[in-house]
């Protein structure tokens, strides 16, 4: 299951778009290397640099999201919390055992992007572009 960027996904800000497709890379990565069995350590470090990436991207979003007093603010930053939340449990379920995140990886990642960049981002972007500020 490839989980690749569609301009489907486009928001039309580019700087989240732009980050939107380095997690989908990022997940990507990941995916294959799980497919193909990679050593432990170099997983452990992609792990990471999504992590990283999410947070940056999050960071970012709440940033414009406060800037521009988007009325679900508390609602998405409270979601991006709990996204967090999961990411950080998946990424320490790997260290308890590889095979069993070898087995959630796929549906896991594809779904939790999907949900962030559909119904977390686009709403935000229909609420930019109602006030003709994207």
């Amino acid at each position: 299951m490839e989980m690749t960027w569609s301009s489907l996904a486009d928001t039309g800000i580019q700087m989240l778009d732009e980050q939107h497709q380095e997690l989908f890379g990022v997940m990507e990565r990941l995916r294959r290397m799980i497919e193909v069995g990679a050593a432990r350590p170099l997983v452990e470090a992609l792990l990471g640099d999504l992590v990283a990436c999410t947070e940056r991207h999050f960071a970012t979003e709440e940033t414009y999201m406060s800037r521009f007093g988007y009325p679900d603010f508390p609602q998405h930053v409270s979601d991006h919390a709990s996204m967090l939340a999961s990411l950080r449990e998946l990424q320490a379920r790997y260290q308890e055992s590889q095979q069993a995140m070898a087995l959630m990886v796929p549906t896991f990642l594809e779904g939790w992007l999907k949900h962030h960049v559909s119904d977390g981002d686009l709403g935000f972007v229909t609420f930019l572009k109602a006030r003709n500020l994207a």
